[in-house]
């Protein structure tokens, strides 16, 4: 499965997009990235996670903050703009955003090699998060490579 579809399919799963969520705001984790990185590791793909982690910063820093930030600070009423029209720019925003961040990961997917022998989830988070410079706690991983392994059902 592509990496694209696989992270709808996982992140609909509550645990997984709260881990998600948690990495991002309180660790300022990209969570595009992240998720490529379980994907790599399930997989048993490879990739140079220093150019990875450097594509994700650029991206993170120009377009994905930048897009979140202007979603976020729509969020809260600004009168006298109307809540309706408001609420309208926020959802095409957010619409810009998440194809934004599937361009991300159609990026990050193209660097990534033949599968290979796989890896442990958290194995795959904690290489990718020490690659990008600033990992999180693991324990915050801990819980994203628990949802993740949890079995669909």
């Amino acid at each position: 499965m592509g990496l694209w579809d696989w992270a709808l399919e996982v992140y609909a799963r509550q645990p997984v997009a709260a881990a998600c969520l948690h990495l991002q705001d309180a660790h300022g984790q990209n969570v595009p990235y992240l998720l490529w990185a379980a994907w790599m590791a399930r997989e048993g793909r490879s990739a140079d996670l220093k150019d990875a982690a450097g594509l994700m910063r650029r991206w993170d820093a120009e377009i994905g903050a930048p897009l979140r930030g202007v979603r976020r600070a729509l969020k809260a009423p600004r009168p006298p703009v109307d809540d309706a029209a408001k609420e309208a720019l926020r959802d095409a925003i957010k619409a810009v955003e998440l194809r934004g961040e599937r361009l991300l990961m159609e990026s990050l997917e193209a660097l990534s090699a033949p599968s290979g022998a796989t890896v442990s989830v958290l194995d795959g988070l904690v290489a990718a998060a020490a690659a990008s410079g600033d990992p999180p706690r693991r324990a915050a991983l801990e819980k994203l490579a628990s949802a993740l392994e949890k079995p669909f059902g």
